[in-house]
């Protein structure tokens, strides 16, 4: 690139300006050079491609496609919607009812839990295949999954809430994948023990309130979802901890889990 505007300052400082109408030959490939600017694919246009473009769709035109491409990274991939919504400061807390019970059944303080059930907080689970996931104190549902009126409901969010506990003690299982966050499985200790707690705290009537421990400051929190379907494939996401637990029912099909 520095070569290039070495030998054609001239063109480059004209080009400021405004477009030049392309001669024959560069009228001919520009469509070529449009598209591969346009998709990112800045490698193969090389000096000669660039000060074409340069010449007849302005530079500003260039420097926007040159942005795209930076902002889709070395693969080209873009981040997961997952960090847009858990950076939003959206959400809202738990209702009185829910976080009363939840803390008796869970012994833990939910004051700063913030639940997402919006449009952005919908799609952001569906790019992650699951009916809820959790990030720190983010807990974000597809539409209508939220559901603190039945049972089922219920033991999602008291599912939920275990990650919330868990990623509060530390680092959590999650596998590298594309979009800036990770993600976990079905099987590993953790989903299964939040599986297997849910059950277990909602088996009986709410217990008396007790006193529930604070909420401590947390580091950069991972992520932990709830599949949407038993047959689906966890979709790939990095950076974050993404993990998920299995959906209501499917627990009867895994292995008891292991103690500690």
């Amino acid at each position: 690139m520095n070569a290039y505007e070495h030998d054609h300052g001239h063109e480059h400082d004209e080009s400021l300006a405004s477009p030049k109408r392309p001669g024959p030959h560069e009228e001919a490939e520009l469509p070529h050079l449009l598209k591969a600017a346009a998709t990112g694919r800045t490698e193969v246009l090389g000096p000669s491609g660039m000060g074409t473009l340069q010449r007849t769709v302005g530079n500003s035109a260039v420097r926007a496609a040159l942005q795209r491409d930076g902002e889709q990274g070395e693969e080209g991939e873009r981040r997961s919607s997952v960090h847009d919504v858990i950076s939003s400061g959206g959400g809202e807390p738990l209702d009185t009812g829910t976080r009363g019970d939840m803390e008796a059944r869970l012994g833990a303080d939910f004051g700063d839990v913030r639940v997402h059930t919006g449009s952005s907080a919908h799609e952001s689970a569906k790019e992650v295949g699951a009916h809820a996931y959790t990030v720190g104190n983010d807990v974000v549902f597809q539409r209508d999954a939220y559901d603190p009126s039945s049972q089922q409901g219920r033991t999602t969010i008291a599912h939920e809430l275990t990650h919330v506990i868990q990623q509060r003690g530390g680092p959590v299982d999650g596998t590298e994948a594309p979009g800036g966050i990770r993600v976990s499985d079905p099987s590993d200790r953790f989903e299964r023990e939040a599986s297997a707690n849910a059950e277990r705290v909602m088996a009986g009537p709410s217990p008396a309130p007790e006193p529930a421990a604070p909420a401590p400051a947390s580091a950069a929190p991972p992520v932990q979802r709830q599949e949407a379907d038993e047959d689906e494939e966890p979709a790939d996401v990095q950076g974050s901890f993404v993990q998920r637990a299995v959906e209501a029912g499917a627990e009867d099909e895994e292995e008891t889990p292991p103690e500690g």
